[in-house]
């Protein structure tokens, strides 16, 4: 499945930011007015078994026209063209899970759900053709997890303990963490 992945999302998107020697990840926000700028996950358990891509990419090899939009097929300004920071598919203990990332700060609650619920949308696809193409049959048992981190500023972020439990937002169960850690991807599932 990794390798078809590999195959299916253009090589611009794909996130190649693995470190084989911690078996680690970490996720960058390029904007130079983030605050939050990065976040590194540790604990997968190989490269082979991880792959990354970015659905909020500015390279203008992944333009559609003169927009940075997830189908040309879809009007501007209606909020599902917004991609997440990193859309992970990875294997933990003989389990297959999806980790859709955002790095956020001074966002407010619609614009993160819309968000989250975009790239879910574009998962979901994925999913599809994983199943109906290339005939993998156990995409439905994939676990998406929700990954939203900051630094401050960001109205959704719980504090203190109860930053290790999920917190459901409109239909989504999403962990909010603090970015300037390091953090295990075990926590999340």
């Amino acid at each position: 499945m990794y390798e078809i992945l590999k195959q299916i999302i253009k090589d611009e998107a794909i996130l190649k930011n693995f470190n084989s020697s911690e078996n680690s990840f970490f996720i960058k926000e390029n904007d130079s007015l983030a605050k939050c700028r990065k976040v590194n996950l540790l604990g997968f358990e190989n490269e082979s078994t991880t792959f990354c891509f970015e659905l909020d990419s500015k390279k203008t090899t992944i333009k559609c026209g003169k927009l940075h939009k997830l189908s040309p097929y879809f009007n501007d300004g209606i909020n599902l063209d917004k991609g997440s920071d990193a859309i992970i598919f990875t294997q933990i203990n003989n389990r297959n899970y999806i980790f859709i990332s955002e790095l956020k700060d001074d966002s407010n609650n619609s614009k993160i759900i819309k968000q989250l619920k975009s790239s879910t949308c574009f998962v979901d696809y994925l999913k599809s053709i994983l199943k109906n193409i290339y005939e993998i049959s156990n995409t439905e048992q994939m676990a998406i997890k929700y990954l939203v981190f900051s630094r401050s500023g960001n109205n959704l972020r719980p504090t203190g303990a109860t930053r290790a439990q999920p917190k459901e937002k409109d239909g989504l169960s999403i962990y909010f963490c603090n970015c300037s850690d390091k953090h295990y991807i075990n926590k999340f599932i």
